[in-house]
């Protein structure tokens, strides 16, 4: 039954038909995969149909949901926003488009990083001044200034470009390995110069030692929301490492009215859970639970005037 509900509960495709003929009867081809689409936000985005993550760009306009609403809902325009393991972009313009005065998005992989910058550029076309407000970095954060060997699963990647990690490779795996610089969150911290709104962090896995890193600045209350990817649940050392230092720890999830935050019960007992490992952690509860309360999708829809 919880099955049935959580294929029901997509609001991505509820909420927007087309979304469905897309899927339905596929999407035309482009010459090596890659197509510009325009997101519901009015910002173009380089995607690659080859892969996992583009093709669902393409047919739905969106990507991780609730992290994207996220962004919307809890970054002020008065944040400075940390994309780390930025990709292409995606969730780098949803915080354009959501306020953010200023954006650091870091992306290691160095193609991926080419695309990232790619996708900048088709932004400041339509709106020169984004290039005011957004700097992209080709490093990796991690636990020390330096350079470290980002691993590249050689099966796996072309399908999910996301996947590359500074992290021990998994057994019977082959990996590529390309040298890139490192930097750590604290020193991200100080050269904003300012405290962090928003950080959205995705680096597969090195999530508890970038951070475990940086326990100054997360112990001084730096860093306002922290946005992570953590398939250990809700009780994870990420989690616990951030309730240390007063964070209040939630799983970002959805229903087809709008998104929710659930805390530790409700997330153990949620029956349309839907597989998304996706949490909030953040200094200021009662703002997020009010910011995350109100029914429908701000990312879902097309009617965004992008800030000046």
């Amino acid at each position: 039954m919880a099955k049935n509900l959580s294929y029901l509960n997509r609001p991505e495709y509820l909420l927007q038909p087309k979304a469905v003929l897309r899927r339905l009867f596929g999407l035309p081809r482009a010459p090596g995969g890659l197509r510009i689409v325009q997101l519901n936000w009015g910002l173009p985005l380089e995607v690659d149909t080859r892969e996992d993550m583009g093709v669902l760009i393409a047919r739905t306009l969106i990507f991780d949901l609730c992290v994207a609403e996220a962004i919307f809902r809890l970054t002020d325009p008065a944040d400075v926003f940390l994309d780390i393991g930025a990709n292409s972009g995606f969730m780098s313009s949803a915080a354009v488009a959501a306020g953010a005065k200023k954006i650091v998005s870091f992306e290691p992989h160095p193609e991926v990083f080419r695309q990232l910058k790619r996708n900048i550029s088709l932004w400041a076309e339509v709106h020169p001044r984004i290039l005011d407000r957004i700097t992209a970095r080709q490093e990796a954060v991690s636990d020390k200034k330096g350079t470290a060997m980002l691993r590249i699963p050689d099966r796996r990647f072309q399908r999910n470009r996301g996947l590359a990690t500074l992290e021990a490779g998994r057994g019977g795996e082959s990996y590529s390995e390309v040298e890139v610089p490192t930097i750590t969150l604290t020193r991200v911290v100080e050269q904003c110069g300012e405290p962090i709104g928003v950080l959205k962090i995705d680096i597969e896995d090195h999530e508890l030692t970038a951070l475990t890193a940086s326990q100054d600045s997360l112990q001084a209350g730096r860093v306002r929301d922290i946005i992570f990817e953590d398939h250990e649940g809700m009780n994870s050392k990420v989690s616990q490492l951030l309730s240390r230092f007063g964070y209040s720890v939630f799983n970002l999830n959805k229903t087809p009215l709008g998104p929710v935050l659930l805390d530790s019960e409700a997330f153990a007992n949620w029956v349309l859970a839907t597989g998304d490992y996706n949490f909030l952690a953040t200094l200021d509860p009662d703002r997020a639970l009010r910011r995350m309360s109100g029914r429908g999708f701000m990312c879902l829809r097309n009617k965004h005037k992008l800030p000046a």
